[in-house]
């Protein structure tokens, strides 16, 4: 399944994920607080080699703002949503 951003990047994602128990329980875990779950649900979500694309993608001097990659993986959680509904 592909995910897409509103800049129009597309990025492959691990369909199995959105399904798993365990990665709703990282999800869950986020909106309680745990904020350093942000990277275990999107290595979840994208796999190694998807993540690295996607911080290159976001990449801006050689760094990967963090506000940036926490509003791209909203974004694909987002376009997943929209998938499964449609």
């Amino acid at each position: 399944m592909k995910a897409q951003l509103k800049d129009g990047f597309e990025i492959d994602i691990i369909e199995e994920a959105t399904g798993d128990w365990e990665f709703l329980e990282v999800l869950m875990d986020i909106d309680d607080g745990e904020t350093g779950l942000i990277v275990k649900a999107a290595r979840m979500l994208l796999g190694k080699d998807g993540l690295k694309k996607l911080k290159d993608h976001i990449r801006k001097d050689g760094k990967v703002p963090t506000l940036d990659m926490v509003s791209a993986l909203q974004e694909i959680m987002e376009s997943v949503n929209s998938l499964k509904n449609s």
